[in-house]
Formats: C-alpha cells, sequence, structure tokens
C-alpha cells in the first residue's frame, strides 16, 4: 500500500493539500514501511483556478491509498476519496515515521475498519 504524506521537508506532515508543493512517498508492505520518492508539485501558469491546483495533486499521489495532511478542503476530500484515496488529518509539523510506526502497530493488531478497507482498496489496486 503507498501512503502520500503532505511535507515539504520529507520529515514532517506540513502542507494544506491545496498549498502543499511536495508529497513524501512510502510503501506500507509485509510488515514494513520504505520510503520511495518525493513527488513535487509543478505549477503551471494555468493552474491558478482551484479545481486546476486540486486535481493536478489529485493525479500526482493518484497511486496512493492514504494521504496524511494538516488540512485540507471538503471538495478535496470528496475528489479523492472519488479516486480511492483516503485522508488522514493530523497536527501540523507531526513527523512522518511515527505515524508510519502506528500504521504498522494497528496492522498487526484488530486492525480499524478504516484501515482494513484501505488494505483492500490497495490490493485491488495491485
Amino acid at each position: 500500500m503507498r501512503i502520500a504524506f503532505a511535507s515539504i521537508d520529507g520529515r514532517h506532515i506540513d502542507g494544506h493539500f491545496g498549498l502543499c508543493t511536495a508529497f513524501s512517498i512510502f510503501e506500507l508492505k509485509g510488515g514494513r514501511y520504505r520510503w520511495l520518492e518525493s513527488r513535487s508539485v509543478a505549477e503551471r501558469q494555468d493552474e491558478a483556478e482551484h479545481d486546476c491546483r486540486m486535481e493536478t495533486r489529485v493525479q500526482l499521489i493518484g497511486d496512493c491509498t492514504l494521504l496524511f495532511v494538516c488540512s485540507i478542503g471538503g471538495e478535496a476530500e470528496k475528489r479523492l476519496r472519488q479516486e480511492g484515496i483516503m485522508t488522514l488529518k493530523t497536527e501540523s509539523e507531526a513527523e512522518i515515521i511515527p505515524q508510519l510506526d502506528r500504521l504498522l502497530s494497528l496492522m498487526k493488531g484488530d486492525a480499524p475498519l478504516w484501515l482494513l478497507q484501505a488494505l483492500r482498496r490497495a490490493d485491488k489496486n495491485k
């Protein structure tokens, strides 16, 4: 399962979805996680419109199942849900690695329904 973090520095969740300039992408597989890449948002002149900015970001993380973000608008969250991406809001400046550790811990026990659904969705998209 791929997980996106709205993160400029690659260590902290520090971005609002619509304004975030980079996403750190991790893979969660076999009881482990690993960093895959950082994806930068390439803003274009014609993307001044809200919908264009949102769609660029949705496409950029389209292969992910979960998105950790500080804040996100309702319209963007709905659009991500349509693409099968679940959003998880965290405190600003929360560190990424502890979030991944919590996910692994949840997976080892009785995983909550939202996590089971995300895992099933990730398996379908393979």
